[in-house]
């Protein structure tokens, strides 16, 4: 459990850390393309553009500004100021030296501090700044004559107007800037913006699809990790039973030779005793004979047997070597090979026809289904009840019971209560092991079964029960339905019906009992074992 748990962090700690890694690379790429687009917003379009008409811009300013501030007009004046605002903001103090230096200058009005100013100008800021003088128009004279403007005088200094750079430095002010603001609306700020959210949410796309994909690949992983558990403890208790099966046939040996000898001493104790009897002697050496011939059969046929078993214990352990030692490319088919050197033995042909159907449904194939063999389904009792198999998922058990007769199913009274009969080429009573028929059998299993879950189960389970004919057999007088929890069917059209048996199983438990354990765990308590929490 502490390992489960442990290997359940590890693989959180590697999903969080691909994440991570997904979004690390995302904002590495937002961050290139949003340098491609300052290079480009700054310094080709805008900053070109901007350069070219700040000329003209400052010069229309500058007569703007004089006549508005000769005026008066403060709302007009900052009206100039914002309309103009840009890659420049625009400042104008109370200096009325031409002299760049004017220590005692103060601000007097500014483009609205709530333009996306990167940094609010200060009157420190003022000092390296570019300005253009500020004067007082000259008087307009009533008189048709125009005065040339050679001989106008330049009117009073009433301040200045300086151009303030509102342009980043560099890249990595304006990005830092824009870290610490990002929903601001500044120069590029929003193509930053727009550019990082999309690689960002481009990587957790990705990185949910992988997840999904390592999850897959992961289950896959433990079910075949499941099948080869499976497989090795079906190895292993081959190999005891083969090798039981060899200490057993070495036992039979050893005592049947020791019986041998035993007879022969007390026969030849005999002859000694009817030795001038010559009819009594000629018996012995009858019996002797007759003993050494069957002793001689015994033994072949023991040293045959055993042989057979060595051998088999020898190929086993081949195919065990083989596969842990196989490759990635050969290990499911030396698995398959393994796995049919295990397989079940049947009493029948038809079992082994039914037991291939179900293993090859896909959800057998995925884990979701499990098949018990020769199910004692009355342990502790003075006599047994095998079930041929016994399919079993989270939700409900199935007991299937095979009956290899075909021709008509037909009874001469009703179905669940009297015998039933095949009348293919010759009329045969379907034989039962319990009751009068196949359906007295089922129900007899079926009510067994309960006994072993109220005994050991902390779920609630549903017991269906499923008697199974050959597709040569006609089922048509019966019918498919015996009761709500009893059916009859063709191996044919056996996968379809148990996909829908499990379906109304698995509707039931939904409504009624919806903590479900894992088929692993069913089994486990249905075999008596400890079942893990």
């Amino acid at each position: 459990m502490r390992l489960f748990r442990s290997l359940r962090y590890r693989v959180k700690a590697l999903i969080i850390a691909r994440l991570l890694l997904i979004l690390a690379i995302s904002l590495t790429l937002a961050t290139l393309s949003n340098r491609d687009t300052y290079k480009e917003f700054y310094g080709k379009k805008l900053f070109s553009l901007h350069t070219a008409d700040l000329k003209t811009l400052a010069d229309q300013m500058t007569i703007k500004l004089n006549f508005f501030l000769d005026q008066g007009n403060d709302a007009a004046v900052k009206d100039v100021l914002d309309a103009s605002f840009g890659l420049f903001g625009f400042v104008i103090t109370d200096c009325k030296s031409e002299q760049r230096n004017c220590p005692e200058q103060r601000m007097i009005y500014s483009s609205d501090p709530s333009l996306p100013w990167l940094i609010t100008p200060t009157t420190a800021d003022l000092t390296s700044g570019s300005f253009a003088v500020l004067r007082r128009l000259p008087k307009l004279v009533a008189t048709n004559k125009r005065e040339p403007a050679s001989s106008r005088m330049p009117g009073e200094i009433i301040g200045r107007l300086y151009v303030i750079s509102n342009m980043p430095h560099s890249f990595s002010d304006d990005y830092l800037n824009w870290l610490s603001t990002p929903f601001d609306n500044r120069g590029a700020w929003r193509i930053y913006l727009r550019t990082a959210l999309t690689l960002l949410f481009g990587g957790v796309i990705i990185s949910f699809c992988t997840e999904l994909y390592l999850m897959s690949r992961r289950r896959q992983n433990q079910i075949l990790l499941q099948r080869e558990s499976e497989l090795r403890r079906s190895v292993d208790g081959y190999l005891k039973q083969l090798s039981e099966k060899d200490s057993q046939l070495t036992r039979m040996s050893r005592n049947s030779e020791m019986q041998f000898e035993e007879h022969i001493k007390k026969i030849r104790l005999l002859e000694q005793k009817v030795q001038n009897d010559e009819e009594y002697r000629e018996l012995a050496e009858q019996i002797i004979y007759e003993m050494e011939v069957a002793q001689h059969e015994s033994a072949i046929n023991l040293e045959v047997e055993l042989k057979k078993t060595r051998e088999e214990i020898e190929r086993l352990q081949e195919k065990i070597e083989q596969f842990e030692s196989s490759t990635d490319t050969r290990r499911e088919s030396n698995y398959k090979e393994l796995e049919a050197a295990v397989r079940p033995q049947f009493s029948n042909q038809f079992e082994q026809k039914i037991f291939d159907t179900v293993s090859g449904a896909p959800q057998f194939q995925k884990g979701d289904w499990r098949v018990l063999i020769n199910f004692d389904v009355a342990p502790g009792r003075n006599y047994r009840q095998f079930t041929d198999l016994i399919l079993i998922n989270q939700d409900a058990l199935i007991i299937l019971e095979a009956k290899y007769y075909v021709g008509v199913i037909e009874s001469p009274g009703d179905f669940l209560n009297d015998i039933w009969i095949s009348s293919g080429s010759q009329r045969k009573k379907i034989e039962s092991l319990w009751g009068e028929n196949p359906y007295h059998q089922l129900n007899e299993y079926a009510m067994s079964l309960m006994k072993i879950l109220k005994q050991r189960s902390r779920w609630t389970f549903q017991i269906f029960g499923i008697i199974v004919f050959p597709d040569e057999a006609d089922i048509s007088r019966i019918g498919e339905h015996l009761g709500k929890f009893y059916r009859v069917t063709t191996i044919g059209r056996l996968p379809a019906l148990i996909e829908s048996i499990f379906a109304e199983a698995r509707r039931f438990q939904a409504s009624k009992n919806p903590v479900r354990p894992t088929v692993m765990q069913v089994e486990d308590m249905l075999r008596g074992r400890k079942v893990a929490p």
